[in-house]
Protein backbone atom coordinates (compact mmCIF):
# COMPACT_ATOMS: atom_id res chain seq x y z
CA UNK A 1 0.00 0.00 0.00
CA UNK A 2 3.02 2.26 0.73
CA UNK A 3 4.64 2.15 -2.62
CA UNK A 4 1.30 2.27 -4.15
CA UNK A 5 1.16 5.84 -2.13
CA UNK A 6 4.11 6.45 -3.33
CA UNK A 7 4.27 5.90 -7.19
CA UNK A 8 1.05 8.25 -6.94
CA UNK A 9 3.13 10.87 -5.70
CA UNK A 10 5.79 10.22 -7.94
CA UNK A 11 3.39 10.25 -10.98
CA UNK A 12 1.92 13.94 -9.45
CA UNK A 13 5.30 15.14 -9.08
CA UNK A 14 6.65 14.51 -12.42
CA UNK A 15 3.02 15.71 -14.08
CA UNK A 16 3.51 19.18 -12.26
CA UNK A 17 6.70 19.60 -13.45
CA UNK A 18 5.75 19.32 -17.11
CA UNK A 19 2.80 21.48 -16.49
CA UNK A 20 5.23 24.39 -15.37
CA UNK A 21 8.19 23.51 -18.09
CA UNK A 22 5.57 23.89 -20.65
CA UNK A 23 5.13 27.54 -20.89
CA UNK A 24 8.60 28.20 -21.33
CA UNK A 25 8.69 26.70 -24.82
CA UNK A 26 6.55 27.16 -27.58
CA UNK A 27 3.92 24.52 -28.14
CA UNK A 28 3.61 24.92 -31.83
CA UNK A 29 5.08 26.47 -34.93
CA UNK A 30 2.18 29.11 -35.52
CA UNK A 31 2.87 30.63 -31.77
CA UNK A 32 6.54 31.57 -32.57
CA UNK A 33 5.45 32.81 -35.91
CA UNK A 34 2.66 35.21 -34.55
CA UNK A 35 5.61 36.68 -32.06
CA UNK A 36 7.69 37.30 -35.09
CA UNK A 37 5.38 39.09 -36.94
CA UNK A 38 4.54 41.50 -33.98
CA UNK A 39 7.73 43.85 -35.36
CA UNK A 40 6.00 46.33 -38.12
CA UNK A 41 8.38 47.47 -41.03
CA UNK A 42 8.48 51.60 -40.27
CA UNK A 43 9.10 54.16 -42.84
CA UNK A 44 12.90 55.66 -42.81
CA UNK A 45 13.63 59.04 -42.71
CA UNK A 46 16.80 60.96 -43.28
CA UNK A 47 18.05 63.75 -40.89
CA UNK A 48 18.48 66.82 -42.62
CA UNK A 49 21.06 67.98 -40.97
CA UNK A 50 23.75 64.73 -40.30
CA UNK A 51 22.03 62.46 -43.04
CA UNK A 52 21.48 59.61 -40.83
CA UNK A 53 18.60 57.18 -41.47
CA UNK A 54 16.10 56.63 -38.48
CA UNK A 55 12.61 56.03 -37.70
CA UNK A 56 10.07 58.12 -38.83
CA UNK A 57 9.03 57.76 -35.32
CA UNK A 58 11.58 58.47 -33.44
CA UNK A 59 12.50 61.98 -35.78
CA UNK A 60 12.05 65.77 -34.82
CA UNK A 61 9.89 67.15 -37.27
CA UNK A 62 10.16 71.12 -37.50
CA UNK A 63 8.41 72.95 -40.12
CA UNK A 64 8.81 70.02 -43.57
CA UNK A 65 12.33 69.21 -42.40
CA UNK A 66 12.99 66.24 -40.80
CA UNK A 67 15.86 65.74 -37.80
CA UNK A 68 17.53 62.73 -35.89
CA UNK A 69 17.24 64.99 -32.66
CA UNK A 70 16.56 68.39 -30.84
CA UNK A 71 19.97 69.73 -31.40
CA UNK A 72 20.49 69.49 -34.58
CA UNK A 73 16.80 70.67 -35.00
CA UNK A 74 18.00 73.65 -33.33
CA UNK A 75 21.07 74.27 -35.41
CA UNK A 76 19.13 75.38 -38.58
Amino acid sequence: MKLFVWLIFIVLVVLAIRKKAKPLTASTPDEVRTGQQESVAENMVSCAHCHIYLPASEAVHRGADVYCSAAHADLH
